[in-house]
């Protein structure tokens, strides 16, 4: 059993209160609904008196934390899954004999983590080396409970904690103690039972099997949602826990998604351009013949191309209906076609996509601008969808670009404000990286059986030829089977790739050259640096001959011209923190920029060539997550600093954009990079980054590069990251 203990404390106190805090007033509103309402027993008040600690009360405390435990690390559901023959296993716990079965240690694991990341460094043995970080300590559930249980005072005291987290470090406590002494030898049928008897948890079976009411779940005010069934493979039972709000999100999204499935529409028109391949074919007639469909491939394969087909296709018709003009705009108020994706930066990359593929096609058609997800349905600062079922797009088509970055209360909100009669396409590559949010829809439905006549598969890569070492390091990493020595192969031997290790040690294993001294890290990142020098040229000739602002012409020809230096290279990080994070980088690279332009050091904010991207929607302005600009200065006489964002005429104010949502974009996370391409990447991380490493994550990397990859990190971290599938786990099948 594998104990982590990257997490910091503040992050303890941040992300894991909450759930208590909830779960607390839940109970708390359940004590006092009762008393009120059965003032007049005394013996039921008696009861509800007992009711904030009652041990059942406790069991839906620990299992809501796990929950929303599970919910922020993008998991919808909780697996507990029992083996009929599975054998208890035995060890002390303040010196008493114990047995705990593998299902009761799994979730006794969870609720107990951010307390054994704090106390792990207590029970180890051996000193800190220097590659300690390479190492993840190995320690039995029973040693660590024994620790917990029984040194808790010293533990506490070893801590530097503030109240507060002292605070929910002993509700916690407290949680663990409570589930601890109702499994320890006990079994899944007293379990079972506790959940079947407590008013606060909903059996799935009992509630929605004799009543289709998709919303008979929300009336009953039952905060935990489970579902009971027969493990084929182990002869035991699989029980699966949602929060309600995840439930039912999952549970309209499929019930959403059979309605779309079951609407019958037109097939378009289409003519299929010589030289589409039988796969393209296949994704073509999929889509046109069906209101919902899923096309998924790797980068290259050409699923916008194919979709332009479609959009073809449409235009003929929209012509046949009449609309002679010369030049024809799909907009809202003609219900044609609707192009989104989840960030502002792949909205714009697939209408660029779409356009230059209609463009080839010799079709003069003018593209309506394509929107984020969040736009295009309106939703605002209240969080709610300003279209719904009972209020729906106008559209005829919706195309959905990058739908692996889709979680499942986005795509839920999304399936529902498809009109009847529209056609709904779903593209994305499935080997991405899972959403930021809770869920892996994209991956969820192109494994769910009842779907797979609706799924395309694009897999000839046109970007990627058979001889491209990005193609071959993206499909290696995909292996179900990681080939580790195919891929130190691949990055020695190919010239498109290469790999620099940033661990002196590591580098001395590898090779007898001559090892940098300590002071290698930032020479490391002064090499990297190199790679900015043409952004950095051209922003000094912008400080020579300023943007002239007044003229929206020239605005828009130098944010573009700027865009494509800028886009020639990039620093993608696993992780925000530590060495190889984008915080460090962007600081780093900071003070090159200013010292290369000769600006002054310190502490200004913002200077003349800052790249920077936007970290949340701003609809006031207009911005949109994920958006890049520059910080210019301007020609007029007070010289102000203005930001120029591509596609935009006007530039804004720097005193308008607040520092909290605006981040230096020189490196940027991998998550953030989803849905961009650049020419030459970088790619940095270590082993401090090994809870964020998986294949999925490298995988998305790689392949935001069109011409070289260079990965800056440890042989462990890199081969840790390749061998580490994400497991996401989701319910969404379930509902099918």
């Amino acid at each position: 059993m594998s104990h982590n203990n990257n997490k910091s404390k503040s992050a303890i106190s941040l992300q894991e209160s909450w759930a208590s805090n909830i779960s607390d007033y839940i109970l708390l509103r359940r004590q006092q609904t009762h008393v009120a309402y059965d003032a007049t027993d005394a013996k039921t008040n008696d009861e509800n008196r007992r009711i904030g600690k009652s041990k059942d009360s406790d069991l839906f405390t620990a299992l809501f934390v796990i929950l929303a435990a599970h919910l922020e690390e993008g998991h919808t559901v909780l697996t507990v899954d029992t083996a009929d023959h599975e054998t208890p296993l035995q060890g002390q716990i303040n010196g008493e004999l114990v047995k705990l079965y593998a299902w009761q240690q799994n979730l006794l694991e969870i609720l107990a983590t951010p307390i054994f990341a704090l106390i792990d460094t207590q029970i180890k043995t051996q000193p800190n080396t220097q590659l300690d970080d390479d190492t993840i300590t190995e320690t039995s559930l029973f040693v660590l409970l024994d620790t917990l249980f029984g040194q808790r005072d010293y533990l506490w005291a070893q801590l530097a904690l503030s109240n507060h987290e002292k605070e929910t470090l002993i509700k916690r406590f407290d949680a663990i103690t409570t589930l601890y002494q109702r499994f320890k030898n006990s079994d899944l049928n007293t379990f079972v039972h506790s959940i079947h008897e407590h008013a606060l948890f909903a059996n799935v079976n009992a509630d929605t099997n004799c009543n289709n009411n998709q919303n008979s779940l929300s009336k009953n005010n039952q905060p935990i949602i489970y579902n009971i069934t027969k493990n084929k493979e182990t002869q035991g039972s699989k029980i699966t826990f949602w929060l309600h709000r995840t439930w039912q999100a999952e549970f309209n999204l499929a019930q959403h998604i059979n309605h779309i499935l079951n609407q019958q529409i037109v097939p378009l028109d289409i003519t299929m351009p010589e030289n589409l391949n039988d796969q393209q074919i296949a994704a073509i007639n999929v889509a046109n013949n069906n209101a919902f469909s899923i096309i998924t491939g790797g980068p290259g394969t050409g699923k916008t191309y194919t979709v332009a087909q479609l959009v073809i296709a449409l235009q003929q018709a929209t012509k046949s209906r009449g609309d002679e003009s010369e030049h024809i705009r799909f907009s809202t108020d003609s219900a044609s076609l609707a192009l989104a994706a989840p960030t502002g930066k792949a909205a714009q990359r697939m209408q660029e996509s779409l356009q230059a593929a209609l463009d080839d096609a010799n079709v003069e058609l003018q593209l309506q601008e394509a929107k984020t997800i969040h736009r295009l349905l309106g939703i605002g600062r209240t969080g709610r969808p300003r279209y719904d079922a009972n209020n729906p797009l106008g559209e005829d088509i919706i195309i959905v670009d990058e739908a692996s970055m889709l979680g499942v209360e986005l795509a839920n909100y999304l399936v529902s404000a498809v009109k009847p009669g529209a056609r709904l396409i779903l593209l994305g590559d499935a080997n991405q990286l899972a959403a930021v949010d809770a869920g892996a829809v994209l991956g969820d439905l192109c494994r769910i059986p009842l779907l797979q006549p609706i799924h395309a598969e694009l897999t000839e890569s046109r970007r990627f030829s058979a001889e491209s070492g990005i193609g071959k390091l993206a499909t290696q990493i995909n292996k179900a089977e990681t080939n580790l020595q195919a891929i130190w192969q691949l990055l020695r031997q190919d010239a498109a790739l290469s790999f620099q290790y940033v661990n002196t040690l590591q580098a001395e294993s590898v090779s007898n050259n001559k090892i940098e001294n300590s002071l290698s890290k930032n020479k490391i990142i002064s090499r990297i640096s190199s790679n900015y020098q043409s952004y950095i040229n051209k922003v000094k000739n912008i400080l020579k001959n300023p943007i002239e602002k007044s003229v929206p012409e020239s605005v828009k020809n130098t944010t573009t011209s700027l865009m494509e230096v800028f886009n020639q290279f990039r620093i993608l990080t696993a992780g925000h923190n530590g060495e190889w994070g984008d915080h460090y980088i962007n600081n780093y690279l900071t003070q090159w920029h200013l010292a290369e332009l000769k600006l002054p050091l310190g502490q200004n904010t913002w200077f003349h060539g800052r790249p920077v991207m936007v970290l949340q929607n701003n609809y006031e302005l207009g911005l949109f997550n994920g958006d890049i600009g520059f910080c210019l200065q301007t020609s007029d006489e007070r010289s102000q600093l203005e930001v120029f964002f591509e596609n935009k005429t006007q530039g804004i104010a720097v005193n308008l954009l607040n520092e909290e949502v605006i981040a230096t974009a020189y490196a940027m996370t991998i998550h953030k990079s989803q849905g961009s391409e650049f020419d030459h990447v970088a790619i940095t991380f270590d082993n401090s980054h090994a809870r964020l490493l998986s294949k999925e994550l490298i995988y998305t990397a790689v392949t935001r590069a069109k011409k070289q990859v260079t990965i800056y990190s440890t042989k462990h971290a890199l081969e840790k990251a390749v061998q580490t599938p994400t497991e996401r786990h989701t319910g969404l099948a379930l509902q099918f």
